[in-house]
């Protein structure tokens, strides 16, 4: 583990992955929302990251459970919100997308504090 690789870096980038992959699953329900048959997706990730946090351990062996997370998709098989089979929530997606979108300026932020602070530290406070 090099000085870079802490658990709060790593666990950030594995957030700002799985955000990035609902965001992308968001935009391909609502791109889909008057295709006939569709059916939602949906990409979870957060309960992995919470029981590699719960897990403990050393720091590195923290830093390379969360490396080991992926986010999931799934298809939701039994949604039908029109005759056409279609199960697009628009408002709910749309909702998503942007929950989705702050949590990943939020993540992007904390990230960035994180990177200013290690290099005030690295420069001495100055």
């Amino acid at each position: 583990m090099n000085w870079i690789d802490s658990v709060t870096t790593s666990l950030l980038n594995k957030d700002l992955d799985g955000l990035w992959a609902r965001q992308q699953v968001v935009s391909d329900n609502i791109a889909n929302f008057e295709t006939p048959g569709y059916k939602t997706k949906s990409v979870s990730f957060e309960d992995q990251l919470q029981n590699e946090i719960e897990a403990g351990g050393t720091s590195g062996n923290m830093v390379s459970g969360i490396d080991q997370v992926h986010p999931e998709t799934t298809v939701a098989q039994d949604e039908m919100f029109r005759a056409d089979g279609n199960g697009v929530d628009l408002e709910q997606q749309n909702i998503e997308l942007a929950r989705t979108q702050l949590n990943y300026y939020y993540s992007l932020a904390e990230l960035s504090d994180s990177f200013s602070r290690l290099k005030t530290a690295i420069g001495g406070g100055s």
